[in-house]
């Protein structure tokens, strides 16, 4: 059989010259003839491993989680019927007004106002001035009516 190959470890460990080592009186009298030397700068990953390609993967750390979950973006809320109701609401008060026949418009801004109000994401105030004006605009368009009517001559 064939030996296995040497790991990158093992081929690092066999190609690092020994260190020489000195008795510890001269070590002691060296290091107290030398100045306070400052703290080295860690190695970077070239200088600690030439045969390491600029590429490889990074090590990761031993804990934590990793991954980063996928948090879809929120959707936007739906249009409120709020602004159309209020608006629908003014034009049929100020027809009514004048005339009677817009009572139709004033009932389509008071359903859209009642489901303004239904609706969680619409504006309540807006909704409620909606529905207020509507009424009064459904029911100055039912006064003329009213008395459109009586003025017509029977015969």
């Amino acid at each position: 059989m064939s030996e296995p190959l040497p790991t990158r470890r093992t081929r690092k460990e066999a190609a690092a010259p020994p260190v020489p080592t000195l008795p510890a009186a001269e070590a002691a009298a060296l290091a107290a003839a030398l100045p306070e030397a400052p703290a080295a700068a860690p190695a970077s990953d070239e200088a600690a491993d030439p045969e390491r390609l600029p590429t490889a993967q990074l090590e990761m750390a031993a804990f934590g989680d990793h991954l980063i979950p996928y948090v879809p973006p929120t959707p936007p809320p739906p249009r409120s019927f709020a602004p159309w109701a209020l608006a629908g609401a003014i034009i049929a008060l100020l027809a009514a007004l004048f005339t009677g026949w817009l009572v139709p418009l004033g009932v389509v801004a008071a359903v859209l106002a009642l489901v303004s109000l239904r609706r969680r994401h619409d504006s309540r105030t807006l909704a409620g001035w909606a529905l207020a004006l509507a009424v009064l605009s459904v029911a100055f368009s039912a006064g003329w009516l009213i008395w459109g009517f009586s003025q017509l001559a029977v015969v």
